[in-house]
């Protein structure tokens, strides 16, 4: 008896809904008693307003309208809402979410792993998220040991299984890794790091595809048995720009649901990334007071559009701010704050196109200091009108996208404090009244 079975697989959508449409549009009528379709995860993305205004949710129901099978949950469903929307963003699913190593204090928030029966046929599907752990335990959410729950629990699938899948947003190289160190799985359907593969890619005897990001691609993976025994796996990824019917209907949506009014009559903003205006000193300013800290940091290349001036609604300051970016409070030493204060001079950064670390924006822009002063002449520095001292703490609000280690590498060993969900341009909003109004409107 041979059987062939067919898996379409998304990852890293991003709410990038245009090309969405073009996937489902090609996937729904292939889709029939022999095939499944599975999402590794990042399809929610708050940058979006339609996801921003429904929280996710949005992104559930066309999940359910592409006829999906089985999810998984990526970083930005796993931090960038609250602990409550989280556990409630799949509620009106038609498909199965799980994930391995997401847990509370009361234990898994999804089933790790589940079985397809196509036909006599059984695909036990396992999943797992990156390990944010600092993120998550802000949430109080526990992410840890992503491989110890994948091996345990990969006991007792094989038992019952007649080809093992593994739904990995772990990124690139941990699915490599996990190919090297469990061969009982088939296949790795990976996301994350948005990286694609070769046809047919293999580390040992497991094969690898993952589909890049913002559904550009999206994959095809074939299994197919001879009496019930795995004997070929193949895969290929289909470019979407090739497909018809790409539009994007529910920008319009999103923007509708968000037109509630933060503020009338607010000065126009303006998009400088080589100076600081008006903005970007008031953000400054905003982020001290949510920190509860005496300096802050940021580049000016977070406004990623301008604002006209007058009547600002939730739309608008979405526009302005639209990355999955919250803040963090960085505990730091004197010698600490003067390295973060060259690190920033040198603005090395300042010219690239940043993606990914939550950024939404494109080029990085100048990095934008307030609270400390600087005596260039004489290498002097003050808080507050007091001298730093090399020994002494200082407390600094900041972007958890630098605590990754890319713009200021010391940041890697520092204490930092994580605030999370909120987003930057929910700071705006708590701080609204300081948002400068203009007597022309």
């Amino acid at each position: 008896m041979k059987k062939q079975i067919r898996i379409y697989h998304t990852n890293d959508i991003h709410s990038h809904f245009d090309n969405y449409h073009a996937i489902v549009e090609y996937i729904k009528p292939r889709k029939d008693e022999n095939t499944l379709y599975v999402d590794i995860g990042d399809h929610v993305d708050r940058s979006h307003p339609y996801t921003e205004a429904t929280i996710g949710r949005g992104n559930v129901e066309r999940l359910n309208d592409a006829l999906c099978d089985v999810a998984t949950i990526g970083n930005n469903e796993g931090i960038t809402l609250t602990k409550s929307e989280l556990k409630n963003l799949y509620n009106e699913a038609d498909f199965e979410v799980i994930c391995a190593n997401l847990r509370d204090e009361h234990g898994l928030l999804f089933p790790p792993y589940t079985i397809k029966r196509i036909g006599d046929i059984r695909i036990g599907f396992i999943a797992a998220t990156v390990e944010f752990t600092p993120f998550y335990k802000a949430l109080a959410l526990d992410v840890e040991g992503a491989f110890y729950y994948i091996k345990e629990y990969l006991k007792e699938m094989k038992r019952h299984c007649d080809a093992v899948v593994m739904l990995s947003h772990l990124g690139k190289y941990d699915d490599e890794r996990l190919a090297e160190e469990c061969p009982e799985i088939d296949v790795i359907i990976g996301g994350h790091t948005h990286h694609t593969l070769p046809e047919n890619y293999k580390v040992n005897k497991t094969t690898l595809t993952a589909a890049g990001r913002f559904g550009e691609y999206f994959g095809c993976v074939d299994l197919e048995f001879t009496d019930y025994n795995l004997t070929d796996v193949s895969t290929r990824l289909i470019e979407t720009d090739l497909l018809s019917n790409r539009y994007d209907e529910f920008y319009d949506v999103g923007k509708e649901m968000l037109n509630t009014t933060v503020k009338h009559d607010v000065l126009a903003i303006e998009r400088t990334l080589y100076t600081m205006n008006w903005f970007t000193y008031t953000l400054l300013q905003m982020i001290q007071k949510y920190t509860q800290t005496d300096i802050s940091i940021i580049h000016a290349g977070l406004i990623a559009a301008e604002f006209r001036g007058g009547e600002m609604t939730k739309y608008h300051v979405h526009k302005v701010l639209p990355h999955a970016i919250n803040l963090i409070k960085v505990e730091m030493t004197g010698r600490d704050l003067k390295d973060m204060y060259y690190t920033a001079s040198a603005q090395e950064y300042k010219d690239e196109i940043i993606k990914g670390l939550g950024f939404r924006g494109d080029v990085m822009g100048v990095f934008l200091i307030d609270g400390l002063s600087v005596v260039e002449s004489r290498r002097e520095f003050y808080v507050n009108g007091e001298l730093v001292e090399d020994e002494n703490i200082y407390e600094v609000g900041t972007l958890d996208m630098y605590s990754f280690g890319r713009f200021f590498p010391h940041f890697n060993s520092l204490n930092k404090t994580y605030y999370i969900p909120e987003f930057l341009r929910d700071i705006v909003d708590i701080y609204k009244d300081d948002l400068i109004i203009s007597k022309e409107f």
